[in-house]
């Protein structure tokens, strides 16, 4: 039996997927900006749903719900970078390369979170990364 994680890893990656293709297709005839916009109504409507349909208030500490609204804000602005890429260029190389943003993460991790990473961890990040630039070449 696959676990909840892994089905949720799962679906976020076809739904990642759908949403680079979709947005490789709006950028056709739309600019960067107003199919960020659209995909954001959209997006609104279905978290704010499902918001709507757990009846639980927002509840954080103060750093933590800025945090979330900094988060926001960076995906607001990489979806519109994202989005401006798909526009000039090709949508396998612009996502595979935006695709890489696990790295930061996982290097913000160790300096800043003690995060450890073990031989086998740097080393699938050094392949994710040459894969990358085998697809992007």
């Amino acid at each position: 039996m696959v676990s909840a994680e892994i089905a949720f890893a799962v679906g976020a990656l076809l739904l990642y997927g759908g949403w680079a293709v979709a947005g490789g297709i709006a950028t056709r005839s739309l600019s960067p900006v107003n199919a960020v916009f659209l995909s954001y109504v959209a997006s609104l409507v279905i978290v704010g749903g499902y918001v709507l349909t757990l009846r639980r208030p927002i509840a954080g500490s103060r750093v933590d719900i800025a945090f979330a609204l900094v988060s926001g804000a960076f995906l607001a602005a990489a979806s519109i970078s994202f989005y401006a890429g798909l526009a000039r260029g090709n949508m396998a190389i612009v996502s595979a390369i935006a695709a890489l943003y696990f790295v930061i993460p996982a290097v913000v991790g160790v300096f800043y979170f003690d995060a450890q990473l073990s031989a086998t961890n740097v080393a699938g990040l050094a392949l994710a990364v040459v894969a990358v630039v085998l697809v992007a070449t």
